[in-house]
C-alpha cells in the first residue's frame, strides 16, 4: 500500500472545495491501493502532531503563496527526508526553487520538474585481494600466486673500503684557491657586505665584546656651538610695543596665550552669569511666595476712605478746588459745568441726576 502525506498551508484549509479537489487529483494519479494522511504543516513543525519516520512513500505540499514566499527552514527539509521510507520517496507540490543547495545537503536529489527525490540505498559487493607471503626469500605473491617476482637486493658498502672522491687535484698548488679567497675578501671590503661579514666573524669567536666601542650620546652635543641656534623672534612691533593680536601663522606662543586668556575670561563670565541666574530665580521664588500669601488676605477700607467728596461742603474741594467759582475755573469733567457760581455749603441740585438714577 502506498502511503501519501498531504501537507497543507494554513490558508488552504479554509477552502474545503480546494482540499477535496487536491485529494481527487492525487487519487487519480495513484490507481492502486493507497492511503492519504492530511495534516497542517504548522502542527507538524511545532510538534503538535508527531508522525512516524520512514512511513510515507510520497509527500505533497500545498502552498498557495508565490515562489519568493515559500522558503523552508532546514529543520523542515530534514523532517521531510526522515518521513520518507528507507526505500526512497518523493516530495512534490509547491516547493521553493531557490533552496536547491539546502535540499542537496539534506540528502535529496532535485529533479528537473522541481520535485525532491530520496535516493534508494544501493548495496554492492566488493572483492578484496588477499596477499599471501612465502616462508623464505623476498617474494611477493599477487593474485593468489599466479605470478612471483623477486625483489632486488642491495649491498651496503662499508666506509673503510670506499674512499671519498677528490673534487680537485691535490697535486696542484693552492695558489688559485688563495687568490680566489683574497679576491672575494677584497670584494667584501669594497661592498656593504663588509659589515655583515665582520659581525659574523665576531659571533664565531668566544663572544667577548672587548673590541666593540660604545659612543656616549652626551659627548655628541658637548662641542655643539650655541651661536648658530635659530631662536624665533618675539611678536613685537618696531616701537617695542606688543602686538594686540597674534599673527595668523604665529610660532612664538602668543596665540596659545590668547586662547588661554580667552578661555579664562569665558569661564569667569559663565560663573558670573550662573550666579546671577541663580539669584534671580531665588528672588522670583520669594516674590511668588509673597504674592500667594497676599492672595489670601482681604483688603478692608475705613469709613473715611469710603466717604465721597462733597464739593458743596466747605473745606471739601475737588482736585482743582475751584468748583464753586464758576465755569471759567472748573475742570472739563466737573459735574457743576453750566451752573452759576455758588457759595460753599449751599445746597445745589443737579438736573438730570434723578433721571440717571
Amino acid at each position: 500500500m502506498t502511503r501519501i502525506l498531504l501537507l497543507l498551508h494554513p490558508t488552504v484549509v479554509t477552502d474545503a472545495h480546494l482540499v477535496e479537489s487536491i485529494k481527487s487529483d492525487i487519487a487519480k494519479n495513484h490507481s492502486g491501493n493507497h492511503h492519504i494522511d492530511q495534516q497542517i504543516i504548522n502542527r507538524v513543525t511545532q510538534g503538535e502532531v508527531i508522525l512516524d519516520n520512514a512511513s510515507y512513500n510520497e509527500i505533497n505540499y500545498i502552498n498557495p503563496n508565490e515562489d519568493e514566499y515559500r522558503e523552508m527552514p532546514l529543520s523542515l527539509i530534514k523532517l521531510l527526508f526522515d518521513l520518507l521510507t528507507t526505500e526512497g520517496g518523493v516530495v512534490k507540490g509547491d516547493l521553493p526553487k531557490d533552496q536547491n543547495l539546502d535540499v542537496l545537503m539534506q540528502g535529496f536529489i532535485v529533479e528537473e520538474d522541481g520535485s525532491w527525490t530520496k535516493p534508494k540505498p544501493i548495496t554492492e559487493t566488493v572483492s578484496l585481494k588477499k596477499k599471501s607471503s612465502n616462508g623464505g626469500g623476498n617474494y611477493t605473491h599477487l593474485n593468489g600466486g599466479a605470478s612471483a617476482k623477486k625483489l632486488p637486493l642491495f649491498k651496503k658498502l662499508s666506509n673503510q673500503n670506499v674512499a671519498t672522491p677528490g673534487l680537485t687535484d691535490t697535486s696542484a698548488s693552492n695558489t688559485d684557491e688563495e687568490n680566489e679567497n683574497g679576491g672575494m675578501k677584497r670584494k667584501l671590503v669594497e661592498t656593504k657586505l663588509t659589515y655583515f661579514s665582520e659581525s659574523d666573524d665576531d659571533n664565531d669567536g668566544d663572544g667577548d665584546d672587548d673590541g666593540e666601542e660604545y659612543i656616549n650620546e652626551d659627548e655628541l652635543i658637548q662641542d655643539l656651538k650655541t651661536d648658530n641656534l635659530i631662536i624665533p623672534k618675539k611678536c613685537e612691533l618696531p616701537n617695542g610695543k606688543r602686538r594686540r593680536k597674534a599673527c595668523k601663522d604665529c610660532t612664538c606662543g602668543l596665540k596659545e596665550l590668547e586662547e588661554l586668556e580667552d578661555s579664562k575670561q569665558q569661564t569667569l563670565q559663565n560663573s558670573i552669569l550662573g550666579k546671577m541666574a541663580q539669584s534671580a530665580s531665588l528672588e522670583a521664588e520669594k516674590i511668588e511666595a509673597r504674592l500667594k500669601q497676599k492672595q489670601g488676605e482681604k483688603i478692608k477700607f475705613k469709613e473715611e476712605d469710603l466717604t465721597e467728596i462733597d464739593f458743596t461742603v466747605k473745606g471739601k474741594t475737588g482736585g482743582c478746588g475751584s468748583c464753586a467759582l464758576g465755569d471759567a475755573f472748573r475742570c472739563d469733567g466737573c459735574p457743576y459745568l453750566g451752573l452759576p457760581p455758588f457759595k460753599p455749603g449751599e445746597a445745589i441740585t443737579l438736573d438730570g441726576m434723578d433721571e440717571d438714577i
